[in-house]
């Protein structure tokens, strides 16, 4: 039988690191503009905004994961998140 697994190597996971940093920064700029013109500051903006965002992080994620052949996880979720970046609860 022959095997369809991908081989997944410290410089694979590095890339796919690097791959979500840049995803991060990314939208982190974009929700930067739009905050500064002024986009999202009624309530159901904001709640489009977040959702969108949701969703591009949840693409970014399980991608990350079918690439490395992995389970999605708390801990590997985690684990992609580029060092620099805080996790805060959200604003009420």
């Amino acid at each position: 039988m022959s095997s369809n697994s991908v081989a997944i190597t410290n410089s694979s996971i590095d890339r796919v690191k690097q791959i979500l940093k840049t995803v991060t920064d990314a939208a982190l700029f974009v929700e930067q503009l739009l905050g500064g013109m002024g986009v999202g500051t009624n309530p159901a903006e904001l709640e489009r905004l977040t959702e969108a965002f949701g969703n591009l992080a949840a693409i970014a994620i399980q991608a990350a994961h079918s690439v490395s052949g992995q389970a999605v996880t708390p801990e590997s979720v985690l684990a992609l998140l580029p060092v620099n970046t805080l996790l805060t609860s959200p604003a009420n």
